[in-house]
């Protein structure tokens, strides 16, 4: 009787290790991506863009990672500074939701500016499908297609991104957004 119950405490010990054990695993694969990491929960500001009916420059938002599902959360927020209001889905605080792809690198500016479609493959970014940015026309909804490239900057601002639109009507929408981490080192606007 003595032996049943000392196994008893064994099997149930090698059942809380494993437990244990199989938790660590379980916490370690619910963080976000090391090339990810340094873009969450940061102020984002928009420095430039030439998107302006869609992105407002000084506009701020913030990347949250949702370690239960996998996914990054892009929450706007609405600052007195920004030329005008964030628009479409990107109205609503947390309201668009992007998936994180890990490229090779981290592609700068000037990649993201010349479009060389094997370059950019390449790069780390964020995308979501199918967001509205402007309020329905008469033509109704347009659907959009939002690229976050991330960009190494220098000490200053090292977190930067550049994001791009691509729009099922044509082939982009038109222009770049500009922006990063530091509330103080802006482009000027575009």
């Amino acid at each position: 009787m003595f032996r049943n119950k000392v196994r008893r405490v064994d099997q149930r010990g090698f059942a809380l290790v494993a437990l244990l054990l199989g938790g660590s695993v379980a916490l370690a694969g619910d963080s976000a991506d090391d090339a990810l990491k340094g873009w969450l929960d940061k102020e984002m500001n928009v420095y430039s863009t030439s998107m302006k009916e869609q992105i407002p420059v000084g506009g701020k938002f913030t990347l949250v990672y949702d370690a239960s599902r996998g996914l990054v959360h892009m929450c706007t927020k609405q600052d007195p500074s920004q030329q005008k209001s964030w628009t479409g889905d990107l109205a609503a605080p947390c309201g668009v939701t992007l998936t994180f792809t890990r490229g090779t690198h981290y592609c700068t500016e000037a990649d993201v500016k010349t479009g060389d479609a094997e370059t950019l493959a390449s790069c780390h970014r964020l995308r979501t499908r199918d967001v509205a940015l402007s309020p329905p026309s008469d033509k109704g909804v347009e659907r959009n297609d939002l690229i976050i490239f991330l960009v190494q900057g220098d000490k200053t601002d090292s977190h930067k991104f550049t994001m791009v639109v691509d729009s099922p009507s044509r082939v982009t929408a038109g222009g770049t957004t500009v922006g990063g981490g530091n509330s103080g080192g802006g482009q000027g606007g575009g």
